[in-house]
């Protein structure tokens, strides 16, 4: 018989900031990581998501605020050095260029808007699963042979 035993952190609460002005869309993701077991924390300003990222250093942040593309890609920027959680960005369809400047700013995967609350929570959830995998490859665990 091999039994696996790993680090207790591998079932820890998520926690989730969500960034965006859209009150009723963050009131419907809200909910949906909650019933998930996320700790969900709300901003709808730049530097108020900064904050709360460099206090908090979220699991995952989903990114939704109506910014041009280089405040965007800055806010990319400032984010990814507050957590090396995923960095999920929503905006408008975009070229290739664009795309690929977002992600070399530090988003982890850009999605289109609009998108449904369902597609957003399979997504994010995607990446917490893969997240918590990988932590536990990186933590110390034992074999028992």
């Amino acid at each position: 018989m091999v039994a696996w035993k790993s680090d207790s952190s591998f079932n820890k609460m998520n926690t989730v900031l969500i960034v965006s002005q859209d009150g009723e869309m963050v009131d419907v993701w809200k909910v949906l990581f909650e019933q998930k077991n996320c700790y969900v924390v709300c901003e709808n300003s730049a530097k108020s998501a900064l904050q709360t990222s460099r206090l908090l250093s979220p699991t995952l942040i989903v990114l939704d605020l109506p910014l041009s593309q280089l405040e965007r890609i800055e806010l990319c920027r400032e984010l990814r050095s507050t957590t090396n959680g995923t960095l999920l960005l929503l905006a408008p369809k975009g070229s290739m260029t664009e795309i690929s400047e977002y992600l070399h700013a530090g988003a982890d995967e850009f999605l289109s808007t609009p998108i449904s609350p369902m597609a957003l929570l399979i997504k994010s959830m995607a990446w917490l699963v893969r997240q918590e995998w990988s932590a536990s490859k990186d933590q110390s665990s034992q074999l028992y042979v």
